[in-house]
């Protein structure tokens, strides 16, 4: 099979998006309001082996804490917050990036009290799902 080039071009992504906080009732209370990118010919995750994802935070927005064992890579994309990794506060605007690596409990706070923040991630979940070497869950600070 030959290889697929896939290009998600944001003027179709954002209005999904923005849809899902409309029709979203209860956003995850670890990523606001997320959206896959999905391999549309494989209707799997980006690449075999990373996961890619656009979430969108509400002004003032706080998420709960959670760890996971894959490492995720965030980037900036609008907006402006602070990401808590391991209990440090790690301070981002857009065009920022950082890594959330694995097990660290973490949560994000977006600081505008009136503008959406939106957070790109890349994950490598992908590689240990099909292993269930894939762990999330809540952590208490």
């Amino acid at each position: 099979m030959k290889n697929q080039l896939i290009h998600y071009r944001w003027k179709d992504i954002y209005p999904v998006l923005k849809a899902l906080q409309a029709t979203v009732a209860e956003p995850s209370p670890f990523d606001g309001y997320l959206l896959e990118y999905r391999n549309p010919v494989t209707g799997g995750p980006t690449l075999p082996s990373i996961q890619c994802a656009i979430q969108l935070l509400d002004p003032a927005k706080k998420t709960a804490a959670h760890r996971h064992t894959s490492t995720t890579i965030y980037h900036a994309f609008s907006g402006s917050g602070t990401t808590f990794i391991g209990g440090q506060p790690f301070d981002w605007k857009k065009g920022d990036s950082f890594v959330v690596p694995l097990w660290y409990p973490h949560y994000h706070v977006n600081r505008s009290a009136s503008e959406e923040a939106l957070l790109f991630s890349m994950s490598d979940a992908p590689v240990l799902k099909p292993l269930e070497l894939y762990r999330e869950e809540p952590v208490s600070l």
